[in-house]
């Protein structure tokens, strides 16, 4: 047998995320991973990613592992049948054989994703971008954006950011949280040791009413008090999120 390592890259918008369903396996980016793999192999693969991004949500630099039945094959060998059988929205960036005990997944120590909103007062709507970009109707106050953002980093008990009431670890660190702004759009950029169902969202949502006044300052502070989603911002469309790196 054979560890492979892949990075991969997608456009998330007809997918309903990495993940597979029993019902929908081919709606998925893992789903159409290893059908290509087991077509390969002629046995079931299972593809490993390092996170579940969800339905809309797109990856420019995803981790992903499976075991092979053998070395027979390269890495260049994987990767031109995978040129060949993958659709036009998911590429791969590299494959590189890896010890066994690699797993993309628990031997992640962090992972980073990008959210970009094209501001009300840009020189022009968006043209190449306007499918990942969250377009804005309002001006946001970036500096009050910012000053939230502060309020997200380190180890707190995130969950009032989760629409998975249920889940038992709830406890993440966020490692950094920036929020710049350019000519065209303000982009907010956040890495973390683990997010929870919808927690990237939720956080961008929140930050960005509190830059629009709609949220007091203190909302945070509140939330990590009251672990409530009723206290936090909307969660922000999934097209303009993006899982930029994974980091081991």
């Amino acid at each position: 047998m054979q560890n492979y390592k892949m990075m991969i890259a997608y456009d998330g918008r007809k997918y309903t995320g990495y993940n597979k369903s029993k019902d929908n396996a081919e709606k998925s980016i893992e789903g159409k991973l290893e059908l290509i793999l087991s077509k390969l192999y002629e046995k079931e693969i299972e593809v490993i990613g390092a996170v579940n991004t969800d339905a809309g949500v797109h990856a420019k630099g995803q981790i992903v592992n499976f075991i092979a039945p053998d070395s027979r094959l390269s890495e260049k060998e994987i990767f031109e049948y995978f040129e060949k059988y993958l659709t036009d929205d998911i590429i791969i960036l590299s494959v590189e054989t890896v010890d066994e005990r690699f797993h993309s997944r628990y031997l992640m120590k962090s992972a980073t994703y990008e959210y970009r909103l094209w501001k009300k007062d840009a020189p022009n709507r968006p043209l190449f971008e306007r499918q990942y970009v969250n377009l804005m109707n309002q001006t946001i106050n970036v500096a009050k954006s910012k000053e939230a953002a502060k309020h997200l980093v380190g180890e707190h008990d995130f969950l009032a950011f989760t629409t998975n009431k249920k889940t038992k670890k709830s406890i993440k660190k966020i490692l950094s949280l920036d929020v710049r702004e350019t000519t065209n759009e303000i982009i907010i950029t956040m890495t973390a040791n683990g997010f929870l169902l919808n927690m990237e969202r939720v956080i961008v949502g929140t930050i960005i009413q509190v830059g629009l006044g709609q949220l007091p300052m203190n909302t945070i502070e509140k939330a990590f008090e009251s672990k409530d989603l009723k206290d936090v911002g909307h969660k922000a469309s999934a097209d303009a999120l993006c899982l930029l790196s994974i980091q081991y």
